[in-house]
């Protein structure tokens, strides 16, 4: 395995300040990305400092009970038996639970925060432990319920289809064997034969024997691959982890119009400093969502009260404070107040985000203070590009790099196919057309000492010539393409593996091709490999 560095110019102006230029953006940040040792201290001595606001036995016994018997390994309990201590720091980051684990990116904000967690501890001399939280709480079925595999030549979207006409949370959704059964036959068959392929069905088949909840799904795959090395996971729509948060939900009720006006106010000072906001604000919002008659729904704040976005349900603040005492599993965040709620439960060294977090969390920084707390160091996940190694030689067949495959594909492609044609074929038409000119000039030019019309009608026809030779080039381009075939299809499977419609491979693949190709090893060997960098994106050659 070898790993080498590329820089991928961020493509929101707010995250190319907040990486290059931070006093540019230090009016929604508080921490610099460049002055990372000096920030984890700060940030460690503020920690040192600040009570729990939510007791740590009480925590970790949640998260405890979370894991049960079916996500347990030594690994991780040592961990939940260290963050009880009370100098015990967290290193946090999550991801909606996607099928299988999601795109490959969720993986890597997971070994981020592992090796975050180790190098801090290190750094510090105190506890760091890594927490994964599982957005069980957001209900966008349709980005969740389905993988993407390479295919011949677009993504292959493996979905699990079913009946689900409420808008509820995820967490809510069980998935049972009459629904996987069909879907891992389907997922047999899509993958290629390897060495590893018997022994991933059966792991896979293992992991996902049981009527579990989508998310509990989600959280084994995960304990899986990194339970070994101590990570700590929960749901965000935990029924135990909810008792928890009654008194933020109730600071939220409380200070819901001070709330909305911080966050305006940073939205605002964005756009007045030429940054677009990540997140679409609309007045009135409560930034919380209730579960009413089966149904996750937004709320918005009317008058002295709350009420749906439709307008068809209504609660006077009493009322929606009633029902929190005594159903808060029905009070759920959205992603403005679910970075405060991770605050508030956990003693945050740093959260471990990927770019549009990082550009919407811009908005927080006053929302924090006004809940008195403090923004912690945002970092960023790990980004990756695996190249494997049949890429790895239509790489160095073409001369390519990485980022040409990025940015220069189609450039590189064009100049391939004119250097290595069995013919010269530009040369041929330039020839041919200068041969029409030299023809046609003084002949037209006699004619039209005829009469003057004669010379125009020359002109026409020469004009005709001309586009019957460029006809005749696109002809015998596509020939040429056709005899250049299996060049082409070289180009395609680059773009396609390592560029899949101009996304990151990283936003669009499941891990499970890579894991069917190359077993379980590689990964731990990523793990172990230190891979944390502040800016630069990683290019792994398996």
């Amino acid at each position: 395995m070898r790993i080498e560095d590329i820089y991928l110019e961020p493509g929101n102006p707010l995250l190319k300040d907040f990486f290059r230029s931070f006093e540019q953006v230090s009016d929604f940040y508080m921490y610099d990305p460049k002055d990372e040792i000096r920030g984890f201290a700060m940030r460690g001595e503020y920690l040192k400092h600040k009570k729990d606001r939510v007791p740590r036995r009480q925590l970790v016994q949640v998260l405890r009970d979370y894991h049960g018997t079916d996500l347990f390994h030594p690994a991780v309990q040592a961990n939940l038996e260290r963050l009880e201590q009370p100098d015990c720091l967290v290193v946090i980051g999550g991801q909606q639970a996607g099928l299988m684990s999601g795109p490959l990116y969720t993986l890597y904000k997971g070994i981020t925060l592992i090796q975050l967690a180790q190098r801090e501890e290190e750094r510090l001399g105190v506890p760091v432990v890594p927490v994964f939280w599982i957005a069980g709480e957001d209900h966008d079925l349709e980005e969740v319920n389905h993988i993407l595999l390479p295919g011949e030549k677009n993504p292959i979207r493996h979905g699990v289809y079913f009946q689900e006409e409420r808008r509820v949370s995820v967490g809510e959704i069980c998935l049972n064997q009459d629904t996987l059964r069909p879907w891992m036959a389907g997922l047999e068959e899509l993958l290629p034969d390897s060495r590893y392929k018997k022994e991933l069905i059966i792991t896979l088949k293992e992991l996902l024997g049981e009527n579990l909840s989508w998310t509990r799904h989600f959280s084994r795959i995960m304990h899986h691959l990194f339970g070994r090395y101590g990570l700590i996971q929960i749901d965000s729509a935990d029924p135990a982890l909810r008792k928890l948060e009654v008194p933020f939900f109730q600071w939220i009720l409380d200070q819901n119009q001070g709330l909305e006006q911080a966050v305006s106010e940073q939205a605002d000072k964005m756009k007045r400093k030429g940054y677009v906001p990540q997140v679409e604000l609309q007045p009135g919002q409560a930034h919380l969502f209730i579960r009413d008659q089966g149904e996750r729904r937004v709320l918005f704040r009317e008058g002295d009260g709350f009420r749906t976005r439709e307008g068809d349900r209504h609660w006077s603040k009493g009322e929606l404070e009633a029902h929190l005492i005594r159903f808060p599993e029905d009070f759920s965040n959205n992603v403005i107040t679910r970075p405060l709620m991770q605050e508030y439960l956990f003693p945050v060294l740093a959260t471990v985000l990927g770019p549009g977090e990082i550009a919407y969390w811009g908005l927080l920084k006053k929302a924090f203070s006004l809940a008195d707390m403090e923004m912690p160091p945002l970092y960023p996940r790990i980004s990756l590009t695996i190249v494997e190694r049949s890429v790895q030689k239509q790489m160095r067949r073409f001369g390519l790099s990485v980022y040409d495959v990025f940015y220069h594909l189609d450039e590189t492609k064009s100049t391939w196919l004119q250097k290595n044609l069995p013919l010269d074929l530009k040369s041929i038409i330039r020839d041919m057309k200068k041969e029409i000119h030299e023809i046609y000039a003084p002949a037209v030019q006699k004619m039209g000492l005829l009469r003057d019309d004669l010379k125009q009608i020359g002109i026409r026809n020469q004009e005709k010539v001309l586009r019957e030779v460029e006809d005749l080039e696109k002809r015998a381009q596509k020939v040429t393409e056709e005899i250049m075939e299996v060049d082409l299809r070289r180009f395609a499977e680059m773009e396609k593996m390592l560029y899949p419609q101009g996304e990151l491979q990283e936003r669009l693949y499941n891990i499970l091709p890579y894991w069917n190709r190359y077993g379980e090893e590689w990964l731990h060997r990523l793990i172990q490999t230190s891979l944390l960098s502040s800016e630069n994106h990683r290019v792994v050659y398996l």
